[in-house]
């Protein structure tokens, strides 16, 4: 993409505190990660606020309209924060089908055994894979390529 590293201090601020987002809402996943390590879990405490909204239906809904709304559709915002937050939101959206796949067809059927372990722990690391190297890349002032959801991104970004 171009524009690799030309970006503001605040444009990278902004780029990389939205990937704080999927770290919060992966927070469900993580339940059997604290068991095994609980200072894992003390790595929410800073994001305490951010899991409240985002566990409330209706602080999550107003969060992800807004950020939408707000953000990704105002081309007065650079087009790096547009980005990075799309992306952000898009992995959310990803934890969302992932919850409910969970809830409504692997627990059902699976139950709480191991499989279901490997497959939240998966998804939670994985996330904080994402969530890492999206922050990291944008501090430094590059756009984060993940692959299906950065094209993804860039599509709907250069739509606005």
């Amino acid at each position: 993409m171009s524009g690799q590293g030309s970006q503001t201090v605040a444009d990278r601020f902004f780029g990389s505190i939205v990937y704080l987002l999927p770290l919060a809402r992966v927070f469900s996943f993580g339940v059997f990660v604290f068991q095994q390590l609980p200072i894992v879990q003390e790595l929410y405490l800073p994001l305490a606020p951010l899991l409240a909204i985002d566990n409330n239906q209706i602080g999550g809904f107003v969060l992800f309209f807004g950020l939408y709304l707000g953000v990704v559709a105002n081309p007065k915002i650079s087009r790096f924060i547009r980005f990075n937050v799309l992306q952000a939101i898009l992995i959310g959206i990803l934890l969302s089908l992932c919850g409910l796949l969970l809830q409504y067809v692997l627990l059902p059927i699976l139950g709480l055994g191991p499989v279901t372990q490997v497959l939240m722990n998966t998804v939670f690391f994985g996330t904080w894979a994402a969530g890492i190297y999206g922050i990291v890349m944008s501090a430094l002032g590059k756009y984060t390529e993940i692959p299906q959801l950065s094209e993804t991104a860039q599509m709907q970004v250069d739509r606005y």
